[in-house]
């Protein structure tokens, strides 16, 4: 029985260390973004990906404590916003090409994805809308 118990609270502790919600393992660029972005949030969440996982452009996945999850590249870089729970990402996190077009042409909306690949960006509004961007944030159609 008494190995029974300590086991129990060897896995309990050993579940607080690997579970940590540390952000050092982060490049100071993410640490840096998140920091500016998100500071009403907290950082629920970092998980690595592993090297050997080429065909993922991410290698950082952060998860907030507002519902939103953030992808990063190996060098801190955000490539992907995304909400869990229709949480609005902040037009300060988006590019502001992409802001200026959004607050031009949709008045009061909001943003509650937007992902970025090679040639492209894409935007999704809370009203179902998704945006189509080049790589450089001008407005090419809507999706």
């Amino acid at each position: 029985m008494k190995k029974v118990i300590l086991s129990g609270i060897f896995a309990l502790c050993s579940i607080g260390i690997f579970a940590q919600t540390n952000t050092n393992n982060l490049p100071s660029t993410a640490q840096d973004y998140i920091q500016q972005n998100f500071s009403s949030a907290n950082v629920k969440e970092v998980k690595e990906n592993s090297k050997w996982q080429i065909w993922e452009d991410e290698k950082f996945e952060v998860i907030l404590s507002n519902g939103l999850e953030l992808d990063l590249d190996e060098n801190g870089n955000i490539i992907e916003i995304e909400s869990q729970n229709d949480t609005v990402i902040p037009m300060s996190a988006l590019p502001s090409k992409i802001v200026s077009y959004i607050e031009e042409n949709y008045t009061d909306a909001q943003v509650i994805g937007w992902e970025k690949q090679k040639k492209e960006q894409e935007i999704e509004l809370a009203d179902g809308t998704e945006l189509e961007f080049d790589g450089e944030a001008n407005f090419r159609k809507i999706d």
